[in-house]
C-alpha cells in the first residue's frame, strides 16, 4: 500500500431489542392501566383488536440501523517512531510487522424517530489477540464538544489522531499528494473527504450532526467508546434522527496478514410507547477493499 492509498468497507448494522412491538405495546398498556391512570382512545382501541391479527403483523419493537464505514492507511514512519520511542523490541516490531491508521465513521439512524429518542451506547472495536491497539482517541469527554461548537461543515484527524475544525488546522483540501474521496454512510448517501500522509484525515460533515463521545482501551487488542447525546443538548431538528461519530485508532498486525475485526454495538432508546428499551447489534470488518467515488 502507497503512503496516501486509503482502503474503505461500509456495512450496514441492525440494532434490534430483545422486545416486540406487541409486547412493548402491552407494556405501555398494563402501566397505563394502573390504578390512577387513564387510558386513551388510542389504547382502547389496540386492545380491541383481535390477538392473532396483531400477531400476525408483528415487527420488531425500538430499533436503529448503523451504517459503518471503515478507512485504513499506512501509518506514517514519523507516528510509528513517536508511539514506539518507549519500546525496548521497537526495532523488531517494526521489521516483523505493518501498522495502519483506522478511521471509522459510524451513522445511526433511529427507527421512528419521531417518537423514539437515542440515549446512548457503547461501540467495542475488538481485534484477534496477535493485534495490538497502539494508540486511538478521544480518550476524554469535551474534545468532540469543542469541534461541536465551531459550527463548522467538516472534521479533520491528525496523523496523532488529534481532532480540530478543518479551518483552524489550515488545511487545504486542493493541496499536493491529497487523495479525495466520497465513501457511503447511509441509503444513497455520500460523506465527502481528503487524506494525505502529512495532514491525515478532513471529513466533510455538519459537526451539529455529531454525537459526544470518550474512548477507554478494555485491553491491548480491544477499545470502546461510550457515545452519547451532546450536552447541552443541540436545538436543531436532523433528518432521520441521525446521528454521526468518528473513531480513529492505529493497529499493530503481522506483517501481509488482513485482520478481521468485530465491532458490537449496545444502546438504549426511549420511546413515547416503551420507554427506555436497550437494543444491540454487531457485524465483522475484514480488510477487503471496496473502491470509493475519487473526486
Amino acid at each position: 500500500m502507497a503512503d496516501n492509498d486509503v482502503s474503505f468497507e461500509s456495512v450496514e448494522v441492525a440494532l434490534r431489542s430483545e422486545i416486540g412491538l406487541w409486547s412493548a405495546r402491552m407494556m405501555k398498556d398494563a402501566y397505563l392501566s394502573r390504578p390512577g391512570k387513564t387510558t386513551d382512545d388510542q389504547w382502547c382501541a389496540t386492545r380491541s383488536q383481535p390477538s392473532g391479527i396483531l400477531q400476525e403483523d408483528e415487527e420488531p419493537g425500538p430499533n436503529a440501523m448503523v451504517y459503518l464505514t471503515k478507512m485504513s492507511a499506512r501509518t506514517p514512519d514519523v507516528e510509528i517512531t513517536r508511539i514506539l520511542k518507549e519500546d525496548p523490541d521497537r526495532e523488531v516490531n517494526r521489521h516483523n510487522h505493518d501498522f495502519s491508521t483506522l478511521v471509522l465513521t459510524c451513522s445511526i439512524r433511529i427507527g421512528d424517530p419521531s417518537t423514539t429518542r437515542f440515549i446512548n451506547a457503547i461501540v467495542t472495536f475488538d481485534f484477534p489477540p496477535e493485534i495490538k491497539i497502539l494508540d486511538y482517541s478521544p480518550k476524554e469527554r469535551g474534545i468532540i464538544t469543542g469541534i461541536i461548537e465551531t459550527c463548522g461543515d467538516g472534521i479533520s484527524i491528525s496523523p496523532a489522531l488529534d481532532f480540530s475544525a478543518p479551518a483552524l488546522q489550515g488545511i487545504s483540501v486542493h493541496a499536493k499528494n491529497t487523495e479525495r474521496f466520497r465513501v457511503t454512510v447511509g441509503p444513497e448517501e455520500k460523506m465527502s473527504g481528503t487524506y494525505s500522509k502529512k495532514t491525515g484525515y478532513t471529513l466533510e460533515m455538519p459537526v451539529c450532526e455529531l454525537l459526544e463521545y470518550e474512548g477507554m482501551r478494555n485491553n491491548g487488542h480491544e477499545v470502546c467508546w461510550e457515545i452519547f447525546p451532546s450536552m447541552p443538548p443541540q436545538d436543531i431538528e436532523l433528518p432521520a434522527n441521525e446521528r454521526l461519530a468518528v473513531f480513529p485508532l492505529i493497529i499493530q498486525t503481522p506483517r501481509n496478514t488482513s485482520p478481521e475485526m468485530n465491532v458490537r454495538i449496545e444502546g438504549k432508546v426511549k420511546g413515547d410507547l416503551w420507554g427506555v428499551i436497550p437494543i444491540k447489534g454487531s457485524v465483522v470488518l475484514s480488510q477487503n477493499r471496496t473502491v470509493p467515488d475519487i473526486r
